[in-house]
């Protein structure tokens, strides 16, 4: 679905398949260490054990990749470790700007998609996707108008404002607020902000006044 691909994964297209690390390659046994840390973010800890797929998840994923399992487990831990990463950022810096939910648009989100989300095809009720949804649009509206810079259109985001992340998230690692110990995952990360850009928005096409679904 695609519209419950783009919640649990706003870049999940642009992140690296590196399949050579071990610590990866004992998950495809199901091993996993708790211990394990692989990146901070605000003095929180991202674990193997918060990101690596459910058992279900990866009996359904080693069913389609086949003899690919081993990278397509490590491509699905690196997207959900990052995915947490950003999350912990705009949470953070919607909270320094005061920034809060604009119950309208959800609203408008749940009204345009709540026949499509049920509890068999939705990991997380509608209302929470939908806030989290908006959240993320109001954030990165705000990131764009402070820091501006180059937009790009990704299926899962068709207008990310791929300079403003960078500018964001580089502030924080140099804060020491945003840790990446894992070296792998660490150049898979920072080398989703590195161009040229596949699909690149003409600056006069940028348009933030209202979120993608309306």
């Amino acid at each position: 679905m695609r519209m419950t691909s783009t919640i649990r994964s706003s870049l999940a297209t642009a992140l690296l398949i590196l399949i050579s690390n071990l610590a990866y390659a004992a998950q495809a046994n199901g091993q996993v260490d708790d211990q394990d840390v692989l990146a901070m973010v605000l003095n929180t800890e991202i674990r193997m054990a918060d990101v690596v797929p459910s058992e279900e998840e990866r009996k359904n994923l080693k069913q389609q990749a086949k003899d690919n399992y081993a990278g397509m487990l490590d491509y699905v831990v690196r997207v959900n470790a990052s995915n947490r990463i950003y999350e912990l950022v705009l949470e953070d810096y919607a909270k320094q700007k005061g920034i809060t939910v604009n119950q309208t648009l959800v609203s408008r989100f749940i009204e345009k998609f709540e026949g499509q989300v049920s509890s068999e095809t939705a990991t997380k009720p509608i209302k929470e996707i939908a806030a989290k949804q908006v959240l993320q649009f109001q954030t990165e509206k705000a990131m764009y108008e402070e820091f501006g810079g180059r937009v790009i259109f990704r299926q899962s985001n068709p207008q990310m404002p791929i300079d403003a992340y960078n500018t964001l998230l580089s502030r924080y690692r140099d804060a020491g607020k945003l840790s990446i110990i894992d070296v792998d995952l660490r150049d898979a990360f920072w080398d989703v902000f590195t161009p040229p850009f596949q699909y690149e928005i003409a600056p006069e096409n940028v348009d933030f006044s209202q979120p993608w679904w309306l």
